[in-house]
């Protein structure tokens, strides 16, 4: 039978970054550009949001395995998460995502609770004038936040990807989709995954 479980301890390394911010690298939005700018969307979050991820096992499902190789059975997961995190002016963010996950068929496997994943967020680029931009992030298995600083204690680097942010409401809601996920070890695919962010 598919141990599902070996998953979990990686936290299905699903994730799609329900966060938004970091340190601003290209676009530095200022008080007086108009629109919504980085430092208009400072304080503090809660998100939820769900995806898609092809999670790759060895031939006797006991592990988990490169999905390059040939070898690789490729099970089809889905996720339904939620998190929370603080931003600042300067639009640094560190998340904490609690996620669920499932095998999407063949398996009459439970949904299973992963371990809390955090992510570290970095600004790659930011229109204030319409308020969208683009973002990378590094998520980890363990470690912490502090607020907006990263407690990196017992923290083990997951996985690293990009993500595209769309702010409304007058900077009270951002919508979040992955545009790109690498595992380590690749060992996950395919992830579709998006998130909803309120300002509390």
């Amino acid at each position: 039978m598919m141990k599902v479980r070996i998953a979990t301890g990686l936290g299905l390394v699903l994730l799609m970054a329900t966060m938004v911010g970091g340190p601003v690298r290209v676009s530095q939005a200022q008080d007086d550009e108009g629109g919504v700018t980085l430092a208009s969307l400072a304080g503090k979050y809660a998100a939820r949001g769900s995806g898609f991820e092809t999670v790759c096992f060895n031939a006797g499902f006991t592990a988990l395995a490169d999905c390059s190789l040939s070898t690789s059975h490729l099970v089809p997961f889905e996720s339904a998460f939620v998190s929370h995190f603080t931003r600042d002016k300067a639009g640094n963010t560190c998340v904490v995502i609690n996620i669920t996950s499932a095998p999407v068929s063949g398996t009459n496997s439970p949904a299973l609770g992963n371990p809390p994943q955090t992510f570290v967020i970095t600004t790659i680029s930011f229109d204030p004038t319409t308020g969208s931009g683009t973002e990378s992030f590094s998520q980890y298995q363990g470690g912490g936040c502090n607020g907006v600083v990263f407690n990196s204690a017992g923290a083990t680097l997951v996985a690293t990807g990009t993500q595209s942010l769309a702010v409304s409401d007058s900077g009270k809601r951002i919508e979040i989709i992955t545009t790109s996920f690498n595992a380590v070890g690749n060992i996950i695919q395919g992830v579709v995954s998006s998130a909803t962010a309120i300002r509390q």
